[in-house]
């Protein structure tokens, strides 16, 4: 009886949360929103907490550059609950290619969480510069940013190892790609590496992330979206300018689907539209001229950071 009452109150809760367009179920979460369509904030709250939420993980990763000390020296950003419920598994910063982050287990929302730090080092500044593009695969036509390519490779190899281990010892939680700026570029380049070698993690991910430039070129848009646009929420801030950048007519760089246009401080939402060819919906963040576009934007994803920045300052 009380099995069943509980399964009766699960159907409630799933069927109450889908009316409003997301559904929390096995302690992730997964969002529901129509492309082409505008949502006011007053509908919004459930997806705004999921973005906080995630954006607390995208900013920890780039507080967590310099400290390497664990939670309690990483500042602000790492003072959330969020931040604070997960487990530290494994942090990694390399100097050449030029890379950080960590992965970390949130054992009550069952998730695995693999952040990347954004533009946190000046020398990363080189990685973000580095926009020739060489090909995904090789002998394959897909040119993706060279630079975030190098990062992303120099350590793969030690990321999967550890994921490998953790979809073992957790084979029920999902596994969260997320970064802010530099990192949501890697988030998503490095999700799309290990789905290609470990194929079970293909249903057991997500990818969120915030500020996050072009990747490629149309071509590698289009297979991007092939193989991961229907876990892909690529988050952008109102006129947010990293967002445009690369250009487009450099090396014919193209964003890959499916963005969510935060509209300027109320919260209000704009889904992308699919589009063929390139993937940008001229609706969307892209609407934005060049002139109206400013790097408090950047800085501002539904007010995350600040608050919750670290005080740590840029180094080498």
């Amino acid at each position: 009886m009380a099995q069943a009452l509980t399964l009766l109150q699960r159907t409630l809760l799933v069927s109450l949360l889908a009316a409003v367009g997301v559904l929390l179920a096995y302690g992730y979460q997964d969002v529901h929103l129509v492309p082409g369509k505008h949502y006011l904030a007053r509908d919004m709250q459930p997806l705004h907490d999921i973005v906080r939420k995630y954006m607390r993980y995208s900013t920890a990763a780039t507080s967590f550059v310099e400290l390497q000390k664990g939670w309690s020296s990483c500042g602000l950003a790492c003072k959330s609950q969020d931040v604070q419920d997960v487990v530290l598994n494994y942090t990694w910063h390399v100097n050449v290619p030029l890379s950080d982050g960590f992965i970390a287990v949130h054992p009550l929302d069952n998730e695995i969480v693999v952040a990347w730090a954004g533009t946190h080092r000046y020398r990363a500044v080189i990685t973000d510069m580095s926009v020739i593009t060489v090909p995904f695969i090789p002998g394959a036509r897909m040119g993706v940013h060279s630079g975030f390519l190098d990062s992303v490779r120099g350590v793969i190899d030690e990321v999967k190892t550890r994921l490998k281990m953790l979809l073992v010892d957790y084979p029920d939680s999902m596994v969260i790609f997320t970064g802010h700026s530099k990192g949501g570029a890697e988030a998503a380049l490095s999700a799309l590496e290990l789905v290609r070698s470990i194929p079970e993690l293909r249903s057991r991910m997500r990818v969120w992330t915030f500020g996050e430039p072009r990747l490629g070129d149309v071509e590698f848009a289009g297979y991007y979206n092939s193989q991961l646009g229907t876990v892909t929420y690529r988050v952008t801030s109102a006129a947010d300018p990293v967002v445009a950048m690369p250009p487009q007519f450099l090396f014919n760089y193209c964003h890959h689907n499916l963005e969510i246009w935060l509209i300027g401080t109320q919260g209000d939402v704009y889904v992308s539209q699919n589009r063929t060819g390139c993937f940008e919906d001229p609706s969307a963040s892209q609407s934005v001229s060049f002139y109206e576009r400013s790097i408090s934007w950047h800085k501002n994803y539904l007010g995350l950071p600040p608050p919750d920045h670290a005080a740590a300052e840029f180094s080498w």
